[in-house]
């Protein structure tokens, strides 16, 4: 899949993305705002002329903030990546994340508002998927973050199944592979149908492996979280092996 060029040279005007060079733990990529203008941004761990790129991001729920804890970890094992073009986004709903709620500042569940299998549904209910499909600045900035990095694969952390989701179908090789080093249970088809997901509208339009990660409840110890931050490593750079 595409690879990103330096990080300073970066400027997707066609799609209305900007990645700026910013300098942090690690070059900093702003690609969209939220809602009330925070800014989404993320990380590049890695090798940039990898021929594998990775995405790996924290949160989509703002009250499942669990998988802060291994991009955090991630971010630390930085020098050990491996050949992998590796971005790491801590969250897509900032605004969520603030007021420790579900939904983004409009109350959308970003998760339900791609258009893959989207649907319609109330705005009352706390999984609202928007007035219509990429209504959203979070969900319209991560989708073209995912079609500029073609990533083949992507790791997105929910709460509080406390398992990895497999698909309905197939060997699940990447998936159980991480499951294996990070010792955490599966489960076959949970969550595969429902609407408007982001790993499957990843899957559909852009191919590679996306896939959930359900965090426990309660959160993950700090070992935990490096178990975790090391199964993505691995099955960024490596696929099923």
């Amino acid at each position: 899949m595409k690879a990103l060029p330096a990080i300073a040279a970066i400027c997707l005007l066609g799609a209305g993305l900007a990645l700026a060079a910013e300098r942090a733990a690690g070059p900093v990529a702003k690609f969209g705002e939220s809602v009330n203008g925070k800014a989404l941004r993320a990380v590049r761990l890695g090798d940039p002329d990898a021929r594998r790129t990775a995405l790996v991001v924290g949160s989509i729920h703002g009250d499942e903030r669990a998988g802060h804890d291994v991009v955090a970890a991630l971010r630390r094992r930085a020098g050990r990546i491996g050949d992998v073009d590796l971005w790491v986004v801590r969250t897509v709903n900032p605004d969520g994340g603030r007021a420790g709620r579900r939904g983004n500042a409009r109350g959308v569940d970003l998760n339900r508002n791609f258009p893959y299998r989207w649907r319609p549904s109330s705005p009352s209910s706390p999984e609202y998927s928007g007035p219509r499909p990429l209504s959203e600045p979070e969900s319209r900035a991560v989708a073209r973050l995912a079609k500029r990095l073609e990533p083949d694969v992507s790791i997105w952390y929910h709460q509080p199944w406390g398992e990895v989701l497999l698909p309905c179908k197939g060997k699940a090789e990447i998936e159980r592979r991480y499951a294996r080093i990070a010792r955490f249970p599966t489960n076959r088809c949970r969550g595969q149908k429902l609407p408007g997901t982001v790993a499957s509208w990843q899957d559909h339009e852009l191919g590679g492996e996306a896939f959930v990660v359900e965090l426990p409840g309660g959160g993950v110890s700090s070992t935990a979280a490096r178990r975790h931050a090391r199964a993505a490593a691995v099955v960024a750079a490596d696929g099923a092996g």
